[in-house]
């Protein structure tokens, strides 16, 4: 490495900023980050909007962000990164791993997903591929949207009704699936409860479910969730 902090093919080191609410993790990441020639730690937050108070004071060309997608505010917090410099890469890291916890995420600006129990060499490659402008997929995550296809080419009645629901509806059934309440899911989604019930009523209707029971078993057949979530 060059003193000006370039690689050895004259680009410059990626500028990695960490938001993750534990310090062991952080460090962790660090020190995986630190060791390649081509990637560096420039800043660390404990939430994702102290990293965007950073972001103007830091220039970072990737964020590795922490978000628990069944917190409150967490695809929003993804949105406003992308609001405040939409060339900056998005890479999460959570604890979820359903094809549509996926789906979402990158709906909301995510450029690349990782679980938490990643493998330093896949923080690193994901890092690469997100800074190259391509998307990056936890490889654990494959086998489930291969699932979830197959079951779309099997379903394709079900899949039709699944394909009308509003990005909202998807967000309330993946939560209502992950045996939230519908108290719960009106913190996460920051809606009333009886926004949450009036959507949650329309999406059974579309998909043509009763109840919960139902509706959990649609999820686990569609890979939205597995019994593993459960």
């Amino acid at each position: 490495m060059s003193g000006n902090g370039r690689h050895p093919n004259g680009s410059p080191k990626a500028r990695v900023l960490l938001c993750h609410d534990f310090p062991v993790a952080r460090a962790g990441l660090r020190t995986t980050i630190d060791a390649e020639s081509d990637m560096q730690v420039v800043g660390e937050a404990d939430s994702v909007a102290t990293g965007m108070d950073l972001m103007d004071e830091l220039h970072p060309d990737v964020i590795i962000a922490n978000l628990y997608l069944n917190g409150p505010g967490a695809l929003d917090d993804l949105r406003a990164i992308k609001g405040r410099d939409p060339h900056v890469k998005v890479l999460v890291q959570v604890d979820q791993g359903s094809g549509d916890y996926f789906l979402l995420a990158m709906k909301a600006g995510a450029d690349g997903y990782l679980t938490r129990s990643a493998a330093p060499l896949e923080v690193v490659n994901a890092i690469r591929s997100v800074r190259s402008g391509q998307s990056y997929l936890d490889p654990s995550m494959v086998t489930r949207l291969v699932n979830t296809y197959v079951y779309k080419t099997r379903s394709q009645g079900l899949e039709d009704r699944y394909d009308t629901l509003s990005e909202r509806e998807r967000e309330v059934l993946c939560l209502v699936a992950s045996e939230h309440t519908n108290s719960e899911i009106a913190q996460v989604l920051r809606l009333s409860k009886q926004t949450v019930h009036n959507v949650r009523a329309r999406l059974m209707e579309k998909l043509g479910l009763h109840d919960r029971v139902q509706l959990v078993k649609y999820a686990i057949r569609r890979g939205i969730v597995s019994t593993k979530d459960l």
